[in-house]
């Protein structure tokens, strides 16, 4: 499967720093962590100082003498670049190497990612030291992986340097190559920022309105650059790793901001590893959402997410125990039975291997409150205990690595859109708004669906397995990807727009043509006008099946068109009684255009109308618990501190025990079923 993990079985892995520990601690350590199913080890990430103690001079015998150890133990490992964590001495010698916030500070030695991403020294560290550890330690056996460089673009997804802007000024170069063209699609002549030399160009700097506010489609490009940045990056490691590699994999760890991760699984990694947080939703600085806040379980958000780019992935760091640094994001502690569940979480999701951060709790250094499955004291624990039961669950599953996610029902997402609107407040907001209204309404009716990268390169096939596709504020939205879903809907699928769809360019302007753009003739609209709801006025509503359904933040009034037909109405507000919701028979399916945003209830509405079905009729499940597929198994996730009743009209069994079931049955506090 593309850009997939190929594991033989569902394994257990762990974060692991010998680096932090005394030799003596180290086999041990090793022994116990196989005895608790532990087969893989991740290491190096933030040792180049340990390598490279002074410009030049390499030192890999700390890590020789371990891996030796390792292999001695049989335990497999996941070696990684240090590109995180610059050593001092390289950053104090090379200042041009540094990252800067927008008003060009420089960002110094003494955390960690103080570096940018494109000056030429930086990268030519980078290139030096991925080199020496490729050629040295590719001959050890027991490394299956390397993972590059250590979640890019976590601690800032920004970069103002001299280099940036400088590279910057080429991207542009190569991407408009001239002058005329890009002060054209830029609109420079607005508020005569038109440029006539390259060197006038840089990066979002102060304003007066603020730091990193400019032209905001060259404010679309900056993000592009970004990720340009990133991707090419990563890819110079890749290669040179590639090069004596062998079978061995290549990977990279998280998944954040400004970084085109279809683009990167292209340029030489072979598949993502997620870093999954659940407990993130306990910390102690996050407000409480309420009853309705589904918490740990948006993890499921991020791991749809996850599997849009590999369908099958691994957890690089699963969590173990409470976090957080000393100075943000303190943690209540996971509950008793927690850390099993957000494993199978992550297994339900997708994930053939999961590694827990970390193995012991570090003493020392910023994250001494990132605890891990081992607390400072090296005694057993209930964290210790929990993960006794994982190793037991995984094994009694263990088949069914390789087999992916089931979901008859795609949420589309894109990075034009989505990097335009962290600006923009007329369509990003909406787009956070609506994607939150259909997760929560889908896990709650326990309808499995994915996330889908719809790109340029995008065909019918990728498209016609989903039975429902949902494109919520497509904004920019092109011929090419317009078409395709005209194909998906002549072949018989179900797609559902909103508002402010496809009013926008691929530069994030907005072309003299009646709104909705490409999607107009698709949906059989155009849109008449259009309208914020304004703060204080009361939700408007459409009527649309017999049901009066909320269509909140924003909304489009419509008028069918290209053979559209007009199904729900606006109720309240100047525009009481226009057309709120369009439908157009296209081929064997239907296209929907809905004017406004999708809160929960909305997509509720939407389901039900369109007869999207749970896969699993034969099972009742309340609202607190999460069902997935994989393969031919379902798996029962219960997030509720209590036990729940589930009802089961057939009998099954659940592979965790072994124990067949039938009926009514109660699912355990934080329990987890995997039925077949």
């Amino acid at each position: 499967m593309r850009h997939s993990i190929e594991m033989e079985k569902l394994t257990l892995g762990v974060c692991y720093y010998p680096e932090h520990w005394d030799r003596a601690l180290w086999k041990d350590d090793l022994q116990r962590m196989k005895q608790y199913g532990i087969e893989v080890i991740r290491l190096a990430e933030f040792s180049w100082a340990l390598m490279e103690p002074e410009e030049g001079k390499y030192d890999f015998s700390f890590w020789d003498e371990f891996l030796a150890l390792a292999a001695e133990e049989n335990m497999k490992v996941v070696f990684c670049t240090p590109t995180a964590t610059p050593p001092a001495w390289l950053s104090e010698k090379y200042p041009e190497t540094l990252n800067a916030d927008g008003d060009g500070n420089l960002m110094y030695h003494g955390m960690r990612c103080q570096h940018n991403l494109t000056s030429p020294k930086y990268l030519e560290f980078c290139e030096k030291i991925t080199r020496r550890m490729a050629e040295h330690f590719n001959k050890y056996d027991c490394i299956i992986g390397w993972q590059l460089d250590n979640e890019v673009n976590c601690e800032t997804n920004e970069y103002y340097s001299k280099s940036d802007h400088e590279a910057f000024r080429a991207f542009l170069k190569e991407r408009f190559g001239t002058l005329d063209n890009l002060n054209e699609k830029m609109g420079t002549i607005f508020w005569s920022q038109t440029y006539t030399d390259w060197d006038q160009i840089h990066l979002a700097r102060r304003s007066t309105v603020g730091t990193g506010i400019a032209n905001p489609h060259m404010q679309l490009e900056q993000v592009r650059f970004i990720s340009h940045s990133a991707v090419h990056y990563l890819a110079l490691q890749a290669s040179i790793v590639r090069e004596t590699a062998g079978d061995r994999f290549i990977t990279t760890n998280g998944i954040f901001g400004n970084l085109d991760y279809q683009k990167l699984m292209e340029s030489g990694v072979d598949f993502i590893m997620y870093d999954s947080y659940p407990n993130f939703a306990y910390a102690m600085d996050r407000p409480d959402g309420g009853e309705g806040d589904l918490k740990d379980r948006n993890s499921s958000f991020n791991l749809a997410r996850t599997r849009a780019i590999s369908p099958l992935f691994g957890i690089m760091e699963q969590q173990a125990g409470p976090g957080g640094w000393n100075f943000r994001i303190h943690q209540a502690s996971p509950k008793p039975g927690q850390l099993r569940l957000w494993t199978m979480q992550s297994v339900a999701h997708g994930a053939d291997f999961v590694s827990f951060f970390r193995w012991r709790t570090c003493s020392f250094g910023t994250e001494i409150y990132w605890h891990g499955l081992n607390d400072y004291s090296n005694r057993p624990n209930r964290r210790l205990e929990e993960l006794s039961l994982v190793k037991a669950d995984l094994e009694a599953i263990k088949d069914i690595a390789g087999h992916p996610y089931e979901a008859a029902v795609g949420i589309l997402c894109d990075y034009d859109n989505e990097w335009d609107g962290q600006k923009d407040v007329w369509h990003g907001p909406l787009r956070n708004f609506s994607t939150d209204g259909w997760f929560r309404s889908l896990q709650k009716k326990h309808i499995p669906f994915d996330f889908v990268d719809f790109r340029e390169e995008t065909n019918l096939k990728d498209l016609e397995k989903y039975e429902l596709l949902v494109y919520p504020h497509a904004a920019i939205l092109t011929k090419e990807r317009a078409e395709i879903l005209t194909q998906y809907v002549a072949n018989g699928g179900k797609l559902v727009m909103g508002c402010r769809t496809g009013y926008k360019d691929i530069y994030g302007r907005c072309p003299m043509q009646p709104m909705p753009g490409e999607a107009a003739e698709l949906c059989g609209v155009t849109v008449e006008d259009f309208t914020f709801l304004a703060p204080g006025e009361p939700m408007e509503y459409v009527n649309w099946n017999k049901k009066r359904i909320p269509a909140p933040v924003f909304n489009d009034v419509l008028e069918p068109a290209f053979g559209g037909k007009a199904e729900g109405f606006f109720e309240g507000n100047y525009y009481d009684g226009k057309p709120a919701l369009v439908t157009k028979n296209t081929g064997k399916g239907l296209a929907i255009y809905f004017g406004g945003c999708f809160a929960e209830e909305t997509a509720d509405a939407f389901l039900e109308a369109l007869s999207i079905q749970t896969p699993a009729p034969w099972l009742v499940l309340p609202e607190g618990c999460e069902l997935a597929k994989r393969g031919d198994q379902y798996f029962v996730l219960n997030y509720k501190a209590q036990s729940c009743e589930i009802t089961l009209k057939k009998k099954v069994t659940d592979r965790l025990t072994g124990n067949e079931i039938e009926g009514t049955y109660e699912v355990a506090p934080y329990g987890v079923l995997v039925l077949l």
